[in-house]
């Protein structure tokens, strides 16, 4: 690329951030990233900044922000399509001058936020606190492993085995921290972007396998697969960095970059497979996947004994009717009032994960804006949770995934109104000191959701609406005007939260993944 074509490429990536880029800007800005490496290297270290800032954004802020754009995914050919997925958030937000707490309800303590858990392990000695497999980890957690290995599984998606002796802090779902030992990091499409930062290099992640070590201030890193853009923390070094690519490595310190000494035999060591043992945790849930095409009732499928059913509706003008779907058929709402599933048993009281397909018209009205669904979480009368789309532009960005419960609002960032598909997961974890407030992951696509809006938890809760107790709603609930236009498919509820690997797989292949496989992974 020369001088012009860059200023270009930052000029039209500018005005897709802020929502100015027409159809011939966008069309262009295709035509350059398919061209160029240069220019998609700059287009994803942009879009992760950016990322970024806007997470951090959404975690300083209490007061509602600015309306946001949207920033769709291109569809690009399919040598580049793991960069198009990356692009896939939403971006630019002010930054208020109050902090928003997420603490409970009333208290104003703050509450840790949870970005890994420790997913598998094999003769693991640690400094200090030791946790055990299946433990959450909290963002600023300082990990020391004396000895043995640990695999950490990031909200992202990202996952790294750390081998000890080693030292890695945890920054967020998106970056950690190695200052000591080694880690192999295995990082899927929806988690581009991810970082491993060290005094002396920034790790970039495009989508690849690779290993790090840090000792004495520098730095080695060395691409299995794939590729990561690499950037040297020293002064006066180019600030865009380089790109590592498969089967190189380079050594980092404050002096400089080098080439790496016995590179072959490293290769040879940190290529080799590393068998950690991980907890295999069964998954009961409930399906719809609205699959029968005709008649008037959309039967479950489950792994316990539990069953329900969806009745579908005629009323007037509004109808729920059978359409095709991302998967077989589906049921698509048109101002149907709601369509109601009965859950027994232990459904009905400890859903802990959520997902499903949904299709909004494009450039939906705010007349559809209604619940999507609306389910319980657990017994207590603040468990519970409404997904819609975001009608408010004091709000975060309009056309986001939105959850409500009654403990505030979250709006996600990833636009949902242009008519195809689109998979929406929620996690609900326990908060890290044990409370009853749900720690919440949302994901679009297979990607973890940044959030344009978090709402402060000092608020006095919502109790759950009547009629929900024991039951999942599709559509607007009993005494409501609001209602829904959507097509939904292969909906999911399940007792326990899903892993990032678990939905990436829903996403992937349609299938629920044995936790047989899981651990044998």
């Amino acid at each position: 690329m020369n001088d012009n074509e860059r200023v270009e490429l930052n000029e039209l990536i500018s005005a897709l951030i802020d929502g100015r880029a027409s159809t011939a800007d966008q069309q262009r800005l295709e035509e350059m990233l398919a061209a160029s490496d240069e220019a998609r290297r700059f287009y994803v270290r942009s879009m992760s900044m950016s990322a970024s800032l806007f997470e951090y954004a959404g975690e300083m802020q209490s007061e509602r922000p600015e309306p946001a754009n949207v920033i769709r995914v291109f569809r690009w050919r399919r040598m580049i399509a793991p960069l198009a997925l990356a692009a896939a958030v939403a971006l630019a937000l002010v930054v208020s001058k109050v902090f928003v707490t997420t603490g409970e309800p009333g208290n104003g303590e703050e509450q840790p936020e949870t970005v890994a858990r420790l997913s598998g392990s094999k003769d693991c000695k640690w400094k200090g606190a030791s946790p055990e497999p299946g433990d959450e980890l909290v963002r600023g957690r300082r990990l020391e492993l004396d000895s043995g290995f640990a695999e950490l599984t990031f909200d992202s998606g990202a996952q790294i085995t750390l081998v000890g002796p080693a030292v890695l802090d945890l920054h967020s779902a998106w970056e950690a921290e190695l200052s000591r030992g080694t880690l192999k990091a295995n990082v899927p499409t929806e988690a581009i972007g991810f970082r491993v930062t060290n005094p002396s290099v920034e790790v970039v992640d495009l989508g690849t396998e690779f290993s790090m070590t840090a000792e004495d201030g520098a730095a080695e890193v060395f691409v299995l697969k794939g590729a990561v853009e690499v950037h040297p923390q020293r002064a006066g070094h180019d600030a865009h960095g380089s790109v590592l690519r498969e089967k190189q490595a380079r050594r980092f310190a404050k002096a400089g970059d080098s080439d790496v000494r016995d590179r072959e035999r490293k290769f040879q060591r940190y290529a080799a497979k590393i068998a950690v043992e991980r907890l295999a945790h069964p998954l009961n849930y409930i399906r719809w996947s609205f699959d029968e095409g005709a008649g008037d009732v959309a039967g479950a499928s489950s792994n316990s004994s539990t069953d329900a059913h969806f009745q579908l509706a005629q009323s007037g003008s509004a109808a729920s009717r059978w359409t095709d779907g991302r998967f077989g058929s589906a049921v698509e709402l048109d101002g149907v009032p709601a369509l109601l599933a009965k859950l027994s048993g232990a459904a009905g009281r400890n859903i802990r994960s959520v997902a499903c397909w949904i299709r909004l018209p494009a450039d939906a009205a705010v007349s559809g804006a209604g619940p999507i669904l609306t389910l319980p979480l657990n017994r207590s009368a603040q468990a519970w949770a409404e997904f819609s789309w975001n009608s408010l532009p004091g709000d975060g960005v309009v056309g986001a995934l939105r959850m409500r419960s009654g403990f505030g609002t979250t709006v996600g960032t990833t636009g949902l109104r242009d008519g195809t598909w689109h998979h929406i997961a929620a996690s609900f974890g326990q908060s890290p000191k044990g409370a009853n407030k749900p720690h919440v992951k949302m994901y679009v696509d297979g990607r973890l959701e940044p959030f344009s809006m978090k709402a402060s938890g000092r608020r006095k809760m919502d109790l759950a609406p009547e009629g929900l107790a024991g039951s999942l709603w599709l559509g607007g609930l009993p005494g409501s005007s609001l209602r829904a236009g959507m097509a939904i498919d292969e909906l999911l509820v399940a007792d326990r939260p899903m892993t990032p690997p678990e939905i990436r797989h829903l996403v992937l292949t349609n299938q629920i993944i044995s936790p047989d496989v899981v651990a044998a992974n």
